[in-house]
């Protein structure tokens, strides 16, 4: 068994999506190996539930390897518990305003696995529905926000987890994709659901229609930034495991093919499948093994948002000329994969930048 093979087995072992394991002799180097790849792809509160679920102490690491482990798991519990009282705080204060908040991926995600304190918690992702220039003008007024994109407004402070509002919850770089996008998530701003968060309090969260595409379309817009890496994918492996009907299949992809994602759709499930051994009826079309391996290998070299990538230069500010050009250098790459979206991208970018400035 390689590495990859014994990471991903751990991996869907301590999501619960395997009821056992099959492990070789485990020596510190491999246990080290291991948690480091769990550090890089930050799923190591995962890992620590995999850990916890052997049945021999012989299988398990060595203290000092298992108490750092437990350690950083304690640090993920805590800093979720902060996440998740500050997510139930924001939705109330922005329903007190009157709007709408729907609490996207992140702390409502994590409520799909068996230990929702165990994923790595991010910053706080809010979809405020309303008028969206009146949001624009709380968020500057009350909460100091001072970074406006197209799809977001970025609160930062210190002292709290960062806050992004979305007005729209993600975008696409082909204009005439990207407003049959629009379209559906204002079909679906309607169709949230109550869940409860540990320890926390109630929050809206999207549907699982939504969230089939939403978190999809997520992906895909890492892909052409900054990188992906298996946090995101574990997501989407929970999501799908719950399962759905043929109708509820047949509906994704028409709208995969209402936004030129099929293709991307089918590398996703050859990563389903490959890392995370969600069966056939799970996979929302079928798995594309020539651009499913081709994904997984930048996901494993990349790490977490890409954040082990060479090919990303992060001093170069961003919104820069030299940003423009590295990045969009770096897109063309996809160029065979995903012609439409590279192709569109300096075109939206150039666009965004103008709109930024009179914003």
């Amino acid at each position: 068994m390689d590495i990859n093979s014994l990471f991903f087995s751990l991996l869907r072992f301590g999501a619960g999506l395997n009821d056992s394991i099959e492990l070789p002799v485990m020596n510190r180097s491999l246990w080290a190996s291991v948690f480091s790849m769990a550090q890089k792809q930050a799923v190591a509160g995962i890992m620590m539930d995999a850990v916890n679920r052997l049945q021999e102490d012989a299988q398990k690491p060595d203290r000092d390897l298992l108490m750092k482990l437990i350690s950083l798991g304690i640090e993920i519990e805590k800093k979720n518990r902060l996440v998740n009282n500050e997510a139930v705080k924001w939705s109330g204060f922005f329903r007190e305003k009157g709007y709408g908040a729907i609490l996207l991926k992140g702390q409502g995600v994590a409520c799909l696995y068996p230990n929702p304190l165990h994923r790595s918690p991010g910053d706080i992702d809010m979809w405020v529905t309303g008028n969206e220039n009146e949001i624009r003008e709380l968020a500057r007024e009350e909460l100091g926000a001072k970074d406006f994109t197209y799809h977001h407004i970025g609160v930062h402070n210190m002292e709290m987890t960062e806050l992004e509002i979305h007005t729209t919850p993600s975008w696409m770089y082909s204009y005439p994709r990207n407003r049959k996008l629009q379209k559906m998530f204002r079909t679906w701003a309607g169709s949230c659901r109550e869940i409860e968060l540990p320890d926390a309090g109630r929050v809206c969260v999207p549907s699982d229609e939504m969230n089939r595409v939403y978190l999809l379309v997520h992906i895909y817009r890492h892909v052409f930034s900054e990188g992906i890496g298996l946090r995101q994918m574990t997501d989407y492996a929970m999501l799908l495991n719950r399962g759905c009907s043929d109708d509820d299949k047949a509906v994704f992809a028409r709208y995969m093919k209402e936004l030129n994602m099929y293709g991307f759709a089918g590398a996703v499930m050859y990563v389903m499948k490959k890392v995370f051994g969600l069966k056939d009826e799970c996979l929302l079309v079928e798995p594309d093994t020539e651009k499913g391996e081709k994904l997984l290998v930048s996901i494993m070299e990349g790490g977490n948002f890409g954040m082990y990538d060479s090919s990303i230069d992060r001093t170069i500010k961003k919104d820069s000329a030299m940003s423009f050009l590295t990045r969009t250098g770096r897109n063309m790459k996809l160029l065979k994969e995903y012609p439409e979206e590279v192709l569109w991208s300096p075109i939206f970018k150039i666009w965004h930048w103008i709109w930024r400035k009179i914003v």
